[in-house]
């Protein structure tokens, strides 16, 4: 498996309350590639190659002292580069409560929807943002993806970084002898990372560590069978491998 992802973001505005409480609009598009060379699997139950892209406006906005609320609209193109239609278009949503728990413990809980199962389906999300800052940093993150890290900043310019769990996925709509399915991949990894601060707003990371659990299932577009999904005895999957990731990031 070889994936290139990039995403940016720009915020359209941002402001502080009385309590430095954030208000901010977003915009934000997000693009992930990934290329595959299976031996012996058919592409009717994996492609070799699929494209992600999504681009989206979020909003945040304080609700007292304790209470935000976040909201998120978009869609994108989930689909095989080559057969790209009208169909691998998805659009999604989400609305979630944050209550903040301590300065560095935010949670919520709210509904997402997305039209990846054909109809517009609602289904019910959970957030988590736990942090600690200074020369020792922990990170447990969950929403769309989730995350479980801990760090140690040995100076300015130099990070190492310990990733326990880390969760993504990628997704295409695919036509199988004339049904239209989705294909979905879930990923579990952790590794070791070293980050090199290159300037005060940029940096590289290099990354590498077992990629301890990968998914491929392909079902059929509808909400009927996205509830027969969870029912399943079997998942297809891949045996843990290695992994090695270089990444780059600036900001402003």
């Amino acid at each position: 498996m070889f994936k290139v992802n990039g995403g940016f973001s720009l915020p359209l505005s941002f402001t502080r309350d009385e309590n430095n409480r954030i208000k901010m609009w977003a915009v934000s598009l997000d693009a992930t590639y990934a290329k595959y060379a299976n031996k012996h699997i058919p592409t009717s139950m994996h492609p070799d190659d699929m494209v992600n892209t999504t681009l989206s406006i979020s909003h945040l906005r304080p609700m007292g002292r304790k209470w935000s609320i976040f909201t998120v609209l978009g869609g994108g193109i989930y689909s095989d580069p080559s057969h790209i239609k009208v169909k691998s278009i998805l659009g999604s949503g989400g609305i979630v409560f944050i209550y903040r728990m301590s300065a560095n413990l935010d949670v919520g809980a709210g509904v997402g929807v997305s039209n990846s199962y054909g109809v517009p389906l609602g289904l019910p999300m959970v957030y988590l943002n736990w942090h600690m800052d200074g020369k020792y940093q922990v990170k447990v993150e969950m929403l769309e993806a989730a995350e479980v890290s801990a760090a140690v900043a040995f100076n300015d310019w130099f990070r190492l970084r310990l990733i326990g769990l880390e969760v993504d996925g990628i997704s295409a709509v695919m036509e199988v002898d004339g049904t239209s399915k989705i294909f979905g991949s879930v990923s579990m990894k952790s590794g070791l990372q070293a980050d090199f601060r290159i300037s005060r707003s940029s940096s590289i990371q290099l990354t590498g560590g077992g990629l301890w659990n990968r998914t491929a299932c392909v079902i059929n577009r509808s909400v009927k069978d996205y509830f027969k999904w969870f029912g399943r005895e079997y998942d297809p999957g891949f045996q843990p491998s290695m992994y090695v990731q270089v990444g780059y990031t600036w900001g402003f």
